[in-house]
């Protein structure tokens, strides 16, 4: 019996790349502006273009067409709306239901359930001084190798690979 998918190459490319996005947006603001205690205190320096970029990262999660994963991209466009300055108490509930949210719905994946794993793991982080901004870094990061993996799977089951 042949294996298809409904997703066609050039959506998988887009995906692909809304996968590799995340990581970009965690190196890119270190690189410009060092590295801070937490990745909200970029807003100083980006102001709209932080928002923006967040938000962007946010529509790159919905990209992947999962409902389940619309609670954490509704939450992360809230991180971004409301900047940590002006609305502290909102940015980090948002922030706290985007990272919880995505822990939990890699946790319960059937295929991909060791990054779940990993990811508790660092929640560690969270209570060591100055570990806030290594916590959001390795969480993007495993959320985008958690996608990637489907990506990567979908586009092998197109090909006829699996």
């Amino acid at each position: 019996m042949e294996k298809i998918t409904t997703a066609s190459k050039s959506q998988l490319r887009l995906r692909f790349i809304a996968c590799i996005y995340p990581i970009a947006y965690m190196l890119v603001w270190p690189l410009i502006y060092g590295i801070l205690p937490a990745y909200s205190n970029y807003y100083i320096f980006g102001g709209i273009y932080f928002t923006l970029a967040t938000s962007m990262m946010a529509w790159a999660m919905y990209l992947h067409r999962d409902i389940k994963w619309s609670v954490p991209a509704y939450a992360l466009v809230g991180v971004a709306l409301f900047d940590y300055i002006d609305y502290w108490m909102l940015h980090n509930i948002f922030a706290f239901i985007f990272f919880l949210s995505s822990t939990y719905l890699m946790r319960t994946d059937k295929r991909f359930d060791w990054l779940g794993d990993i990811s508790v793991t660092w929640y560690v982080l969270l209570v060591i001084p100055g570990g806030v901004f290594w916590f959001e870094a390795i969480q993007a990061v495993l959320i985008s190798w958690f996608h990637w993996s489907y990506v990567r799977r979908l586009w092998r089951v197109r090909t006829g690979k699996e």
